[in-house]
């Protein structure tokens, strides 16, 4: 793995342990990350005073050793000419970052990271294990987003905030917990900390109707929340909608939302990765802002 540093202070001087780092991995191939991801991260960084930690991600293609395939395809310049794009869009995407955080008076780090193209996803999941949150998106038409963003909550075991297309980063002031009392929603709430004290608001909302749910668990974890000087309440909803991933977004929207907040549920099964019903939802289609805890 080669890593190439650099490191562009912003003018506000903070306590090192009092600031929050962030990190963005920036991709590069097959597809490249959107200039609003970059956008979204500063912006968010800058509305916690966040020290925002950029990482592009370029891909070493191994070569294949076989006469046939350098005859008829010309594998080596294909290879060449994928690596090449590479370097170009991380040079461009750590630029747009550079700037935009220069102009948002937001801290910035910026590095490149080169990793082997198999190896793409797992590298982001690591990349991301020494920051306290990560800032992804999640694109439909966009598979290999999803697979970048699966494989950093479920293997950076820190926090991810995910934006969908077209969301533009704003202050969270109303903030939504899905509520279901199981560990990884316990997980989930721990690691929103920070937001759901600066919230305004924050509602505790429990979806009935997918599977049993303890009655009175989201109006205690509100009652706590209360006792510790935030402004929380409780509600409940029916499962109404095509998937509980999409009634539970639905009915934080409904509520007026700026963010949603859910534990992730994933296990292996034999050889593959089973995500819960909530979490698939939401990662098929995100329809608002989600931190994401496993």
């Amino acid at each position: 793995m080669e890593i190439d540093d650099c490191n562009r202070g912003g003018p506000r001087e903070m306590e090192q342990d009092m600031t929050a780092q962030y990190f963005l991995p920036l991709a590069t191939y097959p597809d490249s990350s959107s200039g609003l991801i970059i956008s979204n991260a500063v912006t968010f960084a800058g509305y916690y005073s966040a020290h925002l930690h950029a990482c592009a991600l370029t891909v070493a293609i191994p070569h294949i050793p076989n006469a046939w395939s350098s005859l008829l395809l010309d594998t080596p310049k294909m290879i060449e000419h994928a690596e090449i794009l590479s370097r170009d869009r991380a040079a461009t995407l750590v630029s747009a970052a550079t700037n935009l955080a220069a102009s948002a008076e937001v801290e910035l780090s910026c590095r490149t990271v080169k990793t082997a193209l198999p190896l793409l996803h797992d590298t982001a999941a690591t990349e991301a294990r020494f920051f306290d949150l990560a800032i992804l998106e999640c694109i439909a038409d966009v598979p290999d987003t999803r697979i970048v963003a699966e494989a950093v909550i479920f293997g950076s075991g820190r926090p991810a905030i995910i934006f969908p297309k077209k969301t533009l980063a704003g202050p969270i002031d109303h903030l939504v917990i899905a509520w279901d009392g199981s560990r990884a929603a316990a997980r989930a709430v721990n690691d929103a900390n920070p937001f759901i004290h600066k919230a305004k608001r924050v509602s505790v909302l429990s979806v009935t109707g997918e599977k049993p749910l303890p009655e009175t668990s989201g109006a205690h974890l509100a009652e706590i929340l209360v006792s510790s000087g935030v402004n929380a309440s409780s509600t409940a909803a029916r499962f109404t909608s095509s998937s509980i991933g999409l009634s539970i977004q639905q009915t934080a929207l409904e509520l007026g939302a700026d963010i949603l907040v859910m534990g992730g549920f994933g296990h292996s099964r034999l050889r593959d990765f089973v995500l819960g019903g909530a979490t698939d939802g939401v990662l098929h289609e995100p329809l608002l802002p989600v931190l994401m805890s496993h």
